[in-house]
């Protein structure tokens, strides 16, 4: 029994794609801190989809978690590692605080880091695909999200020369990084509660990518034979070669 494995479950884009790959009769292996959430979300899939659903309660922005879940999950076959979770955090650079900064690094990247780099080297002889949630922030800057933005690049960058390692190896997993625009989620008034700003209500947000359409994009990145997912600013999906330079040469 083969299980995809989805960080951030319990809402936004995670939660749909816990609905996208239920239905397309995959098991999962739903990750998120509230247990509650959690627990629903398995009597619903398991009721709707008749398929198996185990729950792991983890805060992955603490110390050695991201390793502590990883090591839980050994005795799963995981077919499909789709690292989720992750926050922004809006503000001036010179405001921004120090304390979110870190755990915005801990969540973004080394938790993220953690859980990619143990599952290449388990994996990556395997027909196994590591799905790695990046942004649109993730290839250009934007105002008051220089930080999470920068996290997102890392995301990127990482995740492309990943997949281009294993291309080169000729291993049969796959890397693939998803490059969301905005989307319809809690992200943006969570993002402004974190700063403890106020959210931004001159902005029209009712033309951004519902979070089940996400969801259904990521299947697609997951069946295609492309690494890059970019959903641009109109809500379109586009499937595309590395956009990172990768140089074949050794240093």
């Amino acid at each position: 029994m083969t299980y995809v494995l989805i960080t951030g479950a319990s809402s936004g884009i995670g939660l749909a794609m816990c609905h996208k790959f239920a239905s397309e009769g995959h098991n999962l292996i739903i990750v998120a801190r509230s247990e509650d959430k959690l627990n629903t979300l398995k009597s619903e899939l398991e009721s709707q989809f008749h398929i198996d659903v185990m729950v792991k309660v983890v805060d992955l922005s603490t110390f050695g978690a991201a390793q502590q879940l990883y090591d839980q999950c050994a005795e799963y076959e995981i077919e499909v590692l789709i690292n989720n979770a992750g926050f922004g955090d809006f503000s001036n650079v010179w405001d921004m605080s120090l304390d979110k900064a870190e755990q915005m690094l801990d969540l973004n990247i080394k938790a993220l880091t953690t859980l990619s780099l143990n599952y290449v080297r388990d994996y990556r002889n395997k027909a196994a695909t590591l799905i790695n949630v990046s942004s649109i922030g993730g290839y250009k800057m934007f105002p008051t999200a220089v930080t999470y933005c920068a996290t997102k690049f890392y995301v990127s960058a990482f995740t492309e020369g990943v997949a281009e390692d294993l291309r080169i190896g000729q291993k049969p997993m796959r890397a693939k990084v998803l490059a969301p625009a905005a989307t319809a989620t809690d992200f943006f008034n969570q993002a402004y509660t974190n700063a403890g700003l106020e959210s931004d209500t001159s902005i029209d947000r009712s033309q951004y990518t519902p979070a089940s359409v996400l969801a259904t994009y990521t299947y697609q990145l997951f069946q295609s034979e492309h690494i890059v997912g970019h959903v641009d600013g109109e809500g379109q999906l586009m499937l595309q070669p590395p956009m990172f330079d990768y140089v074949h040469a050794t240093v």
